[in-house]
């Protein structure tokens, strides 16, 4: 990885750490997550006249591709809110953010760029994951299948899935305009018109979701006069922690290494579960840390 890549993704970690904290202590729905999103959209929409110039470039299939992502990160949220208020932010958090790091992996491989990836970031991927299994164990007589069938992972694989499918199609996307013959812009100003672009694409889907469930619509009837100060944060939050990761994109040779290298907020999120919830700081937990942080270290190196 180059030192660029490392630095944009380690700032970005410590944003994205702090707003899935902030998230977790209002106990998030998905319509928080809506709220955050159509504030980020509307302070970010500037861009697309500013930039517009850039709009030309994309083909139809970067259009369909754009309205993929946002389906793909309303699921993450969807999933992401399920597994907050169903369990720990040290359960929670850790399964959200390690199982893409396999998950895109694997689809890298099976696209046929495993050239991409050194031998020692495939240690460092599997170390990732294994730190996270080990991580929300009590004790490590727990380390059985069914200490992982339970509500909060479910919905923690569903937020994976849903990451794994915005981070290959994002990085598809930023490699078609970066590379597009003719292209006016240039690297930072492409990001941010995808940023804005992607925005409006997952507030459209988290909309159409809620509205299709109405539980969910009537908790944003009722309560959005209380949440949309902290929503409004959250968005912010968001945007700027996952623009950093878009930028990244372009320093790396394959996307994998942004996947995996961005697990670096997984040893923030959970200090903060353990010092700030008092949430348990269980023997399981300090060794699952440790090999998370013995990972990243091989995924920089490699």
């Amino acid at each position: 990885m180059t030192l660029t890549a490392i630095l944009l993704i380690t700032f970005s970690a410590f944003i994205h750490a702090f707003w899935n904290f902030l998230s977790k202590r209002q106990n998030p729905s998905t319509s928080f997550f809506l709220l955050a999103s159509i504030v980020s959209a509307i302070l970010i929409s500037p861009i697309l006249v500013i930039y517009r110039r850039g709009l030309n470039y994309f083909t139809a299939i970067d259009w369909i591709l754009v309205g993929a992502t946002g389906i793909c990160q309303a699921l993450y949220y969807v999933g992401l809110s399920g597994a907050y208020r169903n369990g720990d932010l040290s359960l929670a958090y850790p399964l959200v953010r390690a199982l893409p790091v396999l998950m895109v992996a694997i689809v890298s491989l099976a696209l046929g760029r495993g050239n991409q990836i050194g031998r020692m970031a495939f240690l460092g991927f599997l170390a990732v994951a294994a730190g996270c299994l080990i991580l929300p164990l009590p004790n490590f007589s727990e380390l059985r299948l069914k200490h992982y069938l339970n509500i909060c992972c479910l919905f923690a694989v569903l937020a994976a899935l849903g990451t794994t499918g915005y981070t290959l199609i994002d990085d598809q996307v930023l490699r078609n305009l970066r590379t597009a013959a003719g292209m006016p812009l240039v690297k930072t100003q492409i990001t941010l018109l995808f940023m804005a672009l992607e925005n409006i694409s997952l507030t459209v889907s988290l909309a159409a979701f809620i509205y299709l469930r109405q539980p969910d619509f009537h908790i944003l009837r009722s309560t959005w006069k209380t949440i949309w100060l902290p929503a409004s944060g959250a968005g912010l939050m968001m945007t700027g922690a996952y623009g950093l990761v878009l930028l990244a994109m372009a320093f790396v040779t394959n996307v994998s290494y942004v996947s995996a290298f961005r697990q670096i907020s997984l040893p923030i999120g959970v200090f903060l579960g353990m010092i700030v919830h008092r949430e348990p700081r269980y023997l399981p937990r300090l060794t699952g840390l440790a090999v998370i942080l013995a990972g990243l270290a091989f995924i920089a190196l490699g």
